[in-house]
């Protein structure tokens, strides 16, 4: 049987509960600027971040000074985490239809460890899916070929086209294509359902 690897943001997690990004209000809820958060934090950092060489918990603490907002890095992931967690039940649904056929289900994502751990353990996502793997913990991010083919060592598959995969990243699908993987771009559910059935 096809293994089912799908990524994680924008697939499984879509976001803020409301809609729209996780952080659309933090300007309001924390006195925090988007803008100079990604240019002091996410630009310079988020690299080295998800591919497991700084924490990124350590790093926050290093810039929070400049970025000029009363609260704490920690209220600030927090917000984030939780702000970023609304869940697509039709998605975990037809997962939960493939596992109970006896099929495997893992996430491929592009995490730091952090916040991996939100998701596996506070977002209960382990009992969704058998397997997380993350940039991390992996050493690698999409769409380097590097992060299918550490994935692909830790699958139950015997080679690449047993893999079904689906990103919502055509970049991403491009690189699983061309590795091998049967990759889809994920519009939705349905597109979730033809990749299955296919």
């Amino acid at each position: 049987m096809a293994v089912l690897v799908l990524d994680c943001d924008g697939v499984v997690v879509t976001g803020h509960a409301a809609g729209g990004r996780w952080d659309k209000d933090l300007a309001r809820d924390l006195g925090l600027d988007p803008a100079r958060l990604q240019e002091r934090f996410f630009k310079p950092h988020w690299r080295a971040i998800v591919l497991g060489e700084a924490d990124m918990r350590t790093v926050l603490d290093d810039v929070w000074p400049s970025l000029d907002c009363a609260r704490s890095p920690r209220d600030f992931v927090d917000y984030w985490f939780a702000n970023d967690a609304a869940l697509d039940a039709d998605v975990l649904a037809e997962v939960a239809n493939w596992r109970a056929a006896g099929g495997h289900a893992a996430l491929a994502t592009v995490q730091e460890h952090h916040r991996a751990r939100h998701l596996w353990d506070g977002l209960a996502l382990s009992k969704h899916f058998d397997a997380l793997h993350y940039s991390a913990a992996l050493g690698a991010a999409k769409p380097d070929a590097a992060f299918y083919e550490r994935v692909q060592a830790k699958l139950p598959a015997s080679c690449p086209d047993d893999v079904i995969f689906l990103d919502d990243q055509p970049r991403n699908v491009e690189a699983a294509a061309a590795f091998g993987w049967r990759a889809s771009l994920f519009t939705g559910a349905e597109a979730l359902r033809a990749a299955l059935r296919s």
